[in-house]
Formats: structure tokens, C-alpha cells, sequence
């Protein structure tokens, strides 16, 4: 059997460049604000800065199928 191919539905990083992926786009949302506007759904959260969003959506599907 031929391998799936790990880009048709992403890939494999490791948990560090994750933490360091979110800790600078924390910095970078925050920077020069003492406040930023946010709302959190059952299975998303949003950041809201003038001129964009930022959605972090959370799937319950997971592991192998």
C-alpha cells in the first residue's frame, strides 16, 4: 500500500514549533495594545485587531481513522 501523503491533510510539527508559532502571534497581536477584543464560541476563539481576524478553531474529530 502506498503512503497518504501528509500535505492532503497536513502535516506532522513538533509541539515546540507550535508553542513558539503561538507565543509570537500572541507578541505580534498584542504589540502596542493594552487591550485587545476576543470572543471565545463552543468550538472556536477570535481575535479581533483593526483590519482583521484571527480564528483558532477546535475540531472534536481527531486521532486515526
Amino acid at each position: 500500500m502506498k503512503k497518504q501523503s501528509q500535505s492532503a491533510r497536513g502535516r506532522y510539527v513538533s509541539a515546540e514549533k507550535v508553542q513558539q508559532a503561538l507565543a509570537q502571534l500572541g507578541i505580534e497581536l498584542c504589540a502596542g495594545r493594552k487591550r485587545i477584543r476576543a470572543a471565545r464560541s463552543e468550538k472556536s476563539i477570535s481575535f479581533f485587531i483593526n483590519g482583521g481576524t484571527v480564528n483558532i478553531t477546535f475540531n472534536e474529530k481527531g486521532g486515526k481513522e
